[in-house]
């Protein structure tokens, strides 16, 4: 990757979430790297310092989509029969008193 070929696609709140993002865009075969990961080990806890996501020119439209799917995840399909939970037998019986 040459330096000059990558562009930011997200700023991270820390650098754990930073790294899940590089993992899940190398999972779909996207190298990207993590700046400013120790800046806040050197500096303190400084609004404004946050970790970033860098990715090749040619992949940051499909990176940007997949960093907002990963954020955003598409809601789970409703159970066709889900079983009650505890609080929904407890309001019952408290009903039925």
């Amino acid at each position: 990757m040459h330096p000059d070929d990558i562009v930011r696609v997200g700023t991270a709140s820390n650098p754990q979430q930073a790294y899940l993002w590089q993992q899940a865009l190398a999972e779909e075969g996207i190298q990207a790297r993590v700046v400013g990961d120790y800046l806040g080990a050197g500096v303190g806890d400084v609004p404004g310092i946050q970790p970033e996501v860098w990715v090749h020119r040619n992949d940051a439209d499909r990176a940007r989509a997949l960093l907002a799917e990963h954020e955003h995840p598409p809601a789970a399909p409703p159970e066709a029969n889900p079983e009650p939970d505890d609080e929904d037998e407890d309001e019952k019986e408290a009903e039925d008193v």
